[in-house]
């Protein structure tokens, strides 16, 4: 037989049922669970930064070949050692690695063709890094002329 509880106690949850909305908002463990958006380039971009990653869409006419390769060395400018390199006409991706004396480790760079003629970009810095990354995006939009 489950002994009774005492009125104390009922109050006590009833108001933690009612109180858990307002106090997991205010709770949140990790920061990039929101997403947080900015335009960017010298023509505005916008650029949406969740979950580690930097995402932009760069207009109709930008190519993926010029982008990537406008992105490799803008990071091999800045010191990277470029690890895995890939590239295709409908997509590509490498991997940049940090000089020895940066706070982060590797950058990821992701590009893809859209359905409309524009180009995705994602890039992703291990360990998340929102200003760091939307730095690598100005500069890669800079060397663009974008």
């Amino acid at each position: 037989m489950i002994p009774p509880m005492r009125p104390t106690r009922i109050a006590f949850f009833a108001s933690l049922v009612l109180l858990s909305p307002l106090l997991s908002t205010g709770c949140e463990s990790v920061p990039a669970l929101r997403a947080s958006s900015a335009w960017q380039g010298s023509t505005p971009i916008k650029a949406t930064y969740m979950w580690g990653n930097l995402e932009a869409e760069l207009p109709p006419g930008v190519r993926i070949e010029p982008a990537m390769i406008a992105a490799r060395h803008e990071l091999e400018r800045q010191g990277h050692i470029i690890d895995e390199w890939s590239l295709t006409p409908q997509g590509g991706r490498f991997i940049a690695l940090s000089p020895p004396d940066s706070t982060y480790s590797r950058v990821h760079v992701y590009g893809r063709m859209q359905p409309n003629g524009g180009l995705g970009i994602t890039i992703n810095i291990d360990p998340d890094s929102e200003a760091r990354t939307r730095q690598v995006l100005d500069s890669v939009l800079a060397a663009l002329g974008v």
